[in-house]
């Protein structure tokens, strides 16, 4: 069921809860649907799947107890979801998800594309540019991420303040600290510094700005401890 234009959102009516398997789907749609700036991520990489695959199969998959839910009626509009062991989650993402789904892209041939053409070249560019090389943190001090996301149209009204508020208060209990990334055209995120995150480094990324067709582009961390 999806929420009709003509009913403005109630941010009242809101549930945060946590994850379900049943929301697995939702989540992976709602990623894709808005990865570039609140668009499909078709715009720049052609194989949702895949992409998909990537961001959400670690958080639903493997550490699903960390993945709040935003549903307004029947439908989810928003999620946060957390990793609080970094090694774990680089690992499991390295060896488990990443070649199963190379190997599904590669079987589906949506991944031979102009689209994955520029993202090589303008990632390449940009690595050796290092301009996305943001200063090493220690995993020891931040050993938690988090990544979020809400449907867009929706955005301000208060569903993003309800999954923060959530997952702070249980993980202030199971960690040392959090950070984050973030790709914005400001070079800062106020929303997150509201609940104590400190800016732990940000860079302009001049190569990005071409590739995505956005400008001003700042890729920047944060981090906060308790």
């Amino acid at each position: 069921m999806k929420i009709e234009q003509k009913t403005p959102l109630d941010s009242q009516g809101v549930v945060i809860r946590k994850f379900r398997p049943a929301d697995r789907g939702s989540l992976f749609r709602l990623c894709c649907d808005t990865a570039h700036f609140g668009n499909s991520c078709e715009t720049f990489f052609p194989d949702r799947e895949f992409l998909g695959d990537l961001i959400m199969a670690y958080y639903t998959d493997y550490e699903p107890e960390h993945t709040w839910i935003a549903q307004y009626q029947q439908e989810v509009v928003g999620y946060l979801c957390a990793g609080i062991d970094e090694a774990k989650y680089n690992r499991i993402v390295t060896f488990k998800i990443m070649p199963k789904a190379l190997f599904g892209a590669l079987k589906r041939k949506k991944i031979w594309d102009r689209r994955t053409g520029r993202l090589i070249k303008y990632n390449a560019q940009s690595f050796f540019r290092g301009e996305a090389a943001l200063k090493k943190i220690s995993h020891k001090e931040f050993p938690a991420h988090i990544h979020m996301n809400i449907k867009e149209g929706i955005r301000g009204k208060g569903i993003g303040s309800k999954l923060v508020e959530a997952m702070l208060k249980e993980l202030k209990t199971k960690t040392l600290g959090i950070r984050f990334r973030a790709l914005r055209q400001e070079p800062n995120f106020l929303f997150f510094e509201r609940y104590g995150f400190k800016l732990l480094d940000c860079r302009r990324v001049k190569t990005w700005e071409q590739w995505l067709d956005k400008k001003p582009l700042y890729f920047m961390e944060y981090g906060i401890n308790f």
